[in-house]
């Protein structure tokens, strides 16, 4: 599998119980009560059948997009995109809510 859109951007996750997770992915939606993260990626066949593939592009069917996180939707106060972090190592993101 390769990258299709360049790295995946940084995602920061407060969770309800005060835990801050971070992870990799393209973008992410909300489907059946769960943020879904993905990533576009080029893929073979094989490989697909190895992930878990949320959705095909039309023009080239080796163009998927992979989940790489589920999370419940009533686990997560707060979901950002991350720039770099400061240098004492907290998150300098600019919160946003799902409905922007």
């Amino acid at each position: 599998m390769e990258f299709v859109a360049g790295p995946p951007a940084r995602w920061h996750l407060t969770l309800r119980d005060g835990s801050l997770l971070e992870l990799w992915a393209d973008g992410y939606g909300i489907e059946d009560g769960a943020y879904e993260f993905s990533v576009l990626v080029r893929a073979t066949e094989e490989e697909q059948g190895k992930a878990d593939v949320v959705a095909w592009t039309p023009a080239d069917p080796r163009r998927v997009m992979v989940a790489v996180a589920r999370l419940a939707t009533g686990s997560v106060q707060n979901v950002h995109t991350a720039t770099g972090p400061a240098r004492d190592g907290t998150c300098v993101c600019r919160p946003f809510l799902p409905e922007e």
